[in-house]
């Protein structure tokens, strides 16, 4: 059997990580439903489409440590 590979954590999973811990001491970060996504990430484009078509919230994680909080018009989800 394989040993699994330990990847080290993207931006995106600092992020998320940091907003469940905030969210348990009592601090939202980000809207529920937020959507995380590294911005160097390829395809990144392709799912900051496809979160502003489902209406969520996505939260863009840069390598430099950097967030942008992108939030969908109102008529992206409809």
């Amino acid at each position: 059997m394989t040993e699994p590979v330990e990847r080290p954590l993207t931006q995106a999973s600092h992020a998320f990580n940091e907003a469940i811990d905030s969210d348990i001491a009592g601090r939202k970060l980000y809207p529920d439903g937020a959507m995380f996504i590294d911005a160097e990430a390829p395809g990144a484009g392709k799912a900051i489409a496809e979160a502003a078509a489902e209406g969520r919230v996505v939260v863009l994680c840069s390598e430099d440590g950097s967030r942008r909080v992108l939030t969908p018009a109102p008529s992206a989800a409809a």
